[in-house]
């Protein structure tokens, strides 16, 4: 069995490196290869999604990593790939978005539930599923929908903001959030492939937080001073546009059916143990 990974960053590095320890064959595919993101045995093929690509090796596992970009309602980036290119596979896994689901003011939110579209990345992130939906099933070839939580790890967690003591939205009015550790993540997807599992999925770890407790975490670990906790004005008022919609969707994500799924080969590190993991990993931490 090969598996080619379609977009190869900091997400597509856990997951090759999974791989690779399980003495897999791992092509990667991306413009450039950071030397961050190098790996013993990996193979790399610089290439342009935007130009044709062709693959006919029909036992390997693609995994499509690339987040729709631009302002449009639809993936075009993904469009043009699967008009033009030709690919082979024995499954698809696609590393969609959680954000499709919309607000459900702090409901639990699972597979079946109705995706509240609000904003064109919502709707680029759905299209990019129906997408490889519609390619699948041209081909016949299973697919996997990963409805991915916000991703943290090394190097992704709210250093500064728990350093410079940015405040935080007060839990008692804050948004639900949910999170994903990065090594979980690389673990389930290929816990997914290794049962030929189709169909979509939360991926999630399961214990949804308000808004800030990444940030309280790190200051707590690194013995910083702890942030003071602002209304949910205040913090809306300075907010980004990316950082409106995410405090515009509070859910909570089930993943009932991930652990109906892979039962006991489902592993999911306690929040605060992957932070302290992640932090030292990166040298922040004895």
């Amino acid at each position: 069995m090969k598996h080619l990974i379609l977009g190869y960053g900091y997400c597509g590095y856990y997951l090759a490196r999974h791989l690779l320890n399980q003495q897999q064959s791992v092509t990667a595919i991306s413009r450039h290869l950071d030397s961050a993101y190098a790996l013993e045995g990996l193979a790399h093929i610089s290439h342009d999604i935007a130009t044709p690509f062709i693959w006919e090796d029909a036992d390997t596992i693609i995994y499509y990593l690339i987040p729709p970009a631009g302002d449009n309602d639809h993936d075009l980036g993904l469009q043009k790939f699967l008009t033009h290119s030709h690919l082979q596979a024995s499954q698809v896994i696609y590393f969609g978005s959680s954000g499709v689901y919309g607000d459900h003011q702090g409901a639990w939110v699972d597979e079946l539930s109705v995706c509240h579209i609000t904003s064109k990345r919502q709707q680029r992130r759905l299209d990019a599923e129906n997408q490889w939906v519609t390619f699948c099933q041209k081909h016949h070839i299973p697919l996997t929908l990963l409805r991915i939580a916000g991703i943290y790890g090394p190097h992704r967690l709210p250093l500064q903001a728990a350093r410079e003591q940015i405040p935080i939205i007060n839990p008692q009015v804050s948004p639900y959030t949910n999170h994903i550790y990065v090594e979980n993540l690389a673990e389930i997807s290929v816990a997914l492939t290794q049962i030929k599992s189709s169909g979509i999925y939360n991926i999630a770890d399961g214990n949804p937080t308000t808004f800030g407790v990444l940030q309280q975490l790190v200051a707590q670990l690194l013995e910083l001073a702890p942030p003071s906790l602002e209304t949910f004005e205040q913090a809306w008022e300075r907010a980004s546009p990316m950082k409106k919609e995410f405090l515009s969707a509070s859910k909570r994500l089930s993943i009932q059916s991930l652990k109906t799924k892979l039962q006991s080969s489902l592993h999911l590190t306690p929040l605060a143990d992957a932070v302290k993991l992640s932090l030292k990993s990166q040298g922040l931490l004895s």
